[in-house]
């Protein structure tokens, strides 16, 4: 008797002890199941996940590096306090500074970044707010102490959570320079192009024109020679910048002219100026600045040759109303005194042409 409850009981712990493995053996092929799935999603995350940073500056108006940085993924983007901003510059003294910038959703302090803004196209993006959704692009701005050095290269680093980064190089010459691209701004749906700081021009050149007809004096908008709709105004985000300083502003206009006939007749016949303006996010304009301004007058000698002119303007200086809001500068020829003498003549001005040296380029100066 004493034999078959010592066996019953033996049995009943192997049963016992059998059933423990096999849950055992099951919650660890449910965890590795679960395991794979996870990096599964997470993998799959990742492929679908892609960030480019599109411009990048430091701002010679604000002491602010501003980024801008689209989603070229088929992911959401957030969670910006899980983002990694890394940057590497030389200070005034020549001191290397690499370092990560922690976020802040506040009032940014030394060696801090904050998303300044999210948009679509230009405006203001409206669906999901605080997402970056495919398509869209984040504003990020930062504040490094101590400054980085006039003349000197900064490069910076984008991380989303999910270790998908790009990286991006770019120069700070320690004044404001502003080039005409012709890559597009979107504001409340009419595109122009756009005035990229301290970007020399990274195309292969686009004319912009304005044709004259016999005799004619006119002042006219170029447009774009290969798109007529296209007019040459640029425009100059200003998130970020709180004021644009009083300066002297140094236009410089890679430019020529000529018609079926000989045009310009003399000296003084043809200029090319610009008007400077602050346009609202909605399209309209919410202050003319200056008119017809910085002008250069075209050589008679120089008919048919493309030359690099400069005209000057004494900007008052600015405070910013809305960092929503552009700064435009609008491409014009002027002609002054006598118009082409055939059928008709071309003022022209070429933008965004990297075979030319930057001393050629058009641009804007503020030193």
């Amino acid at each position: 008797m004493a034999t078959l409850v010592v066996s019953i009981i033996v049995i009943v712990m192997i049963v016992a002890g059998g059933i423990t493995l096999s849950q055992g053996i099951l919650t660890s092929a449910d965890a590795t199941a679960l395991s794979v799935e996870e990096i599964s999603v997470r993998e799959g995350e990742i492929m679908r996940t892609g960030v480019d940073t599109l411009r990048a500056a430091y701002l010679s108006w604000a002491d602010r590096l501003r980024l801008t940085v689209a989603n070229t993924g088929q992911t959401r983007l957030a969670g910006f306090d899980k983002w990694d901003i890394i940057v590497h510059y030389y200070d005034g003294t020549g001191t290397y500074h690499p370092g990560w910038l922690p976020y802040t959703a506040g009032a940014l302090g030394d060696n801090e970044w904050k998303k300044a803004g999210i948009y679509l196209n230009g405006p203001a993006e409206s669906f999901e707010p605080g997402i970056v959704n495919p398509g869209e692009q984040v504003v990020i701005l930062a504040r490094l102490n101590p400054l980085p050095g006039d003349a000197t290269g900064i490069s910076v680093t984008v991380a989303t959570p999910n270790g998908i980064r790009d990286s991006f190089s770019f120069s700070n010459p320690g004044y404001a320079i502003l080039t005409p691209h012709t890559e597009n701004t979107t504001v409340n749906g009419t595109a122009h192009y756009q005035l990229e700081e301290a970007a020399p021009g990274d195309a292969a050149g686009t004319i912009m024109s304005a044709a004259f007809s016999t005799g004619e004096v006119a002042r006219k908008l170029l447009v774009n020679d290969d798109q007529p709709s296209r007019a040459a105004r640029h425009v100059f985000p200003l998130v970020g910048i709180s004021d644009i300083p009083a300066a002297t502003w140094n236009f410089y206009y890679r430019c020529t002219v000529f018609g079926d006939g000989p045009f310009p007749q003399a000296n003084g016949d043809v200029s090319f100026d610009v008007d400077i303006l602050i346009r609202r996010a909605d399209g309209t304009i919410r202050q003319t600045i200056a008119t017809g301004a910085a002008a250069a007058m075209f050589p008679q000698t120089s008919e048919g040759s493309w030359v690099t002119l400069s005209g000057t303007y004494a900007f008052p200086g600015y405070t910013v109303i809305d960092d929503t809001d552009y700064l435009e500068i609008a491409y014009y020829g002027d002609v002054l005194a006598q118009g082409p003498s055939g059928t008709v003549g071309y003022t022209q001005v070429m933008i965004d042409d990297d075979s030319l040296p930057t001393a050629n380029q058009t641009r804007m100066e503020a030193p």
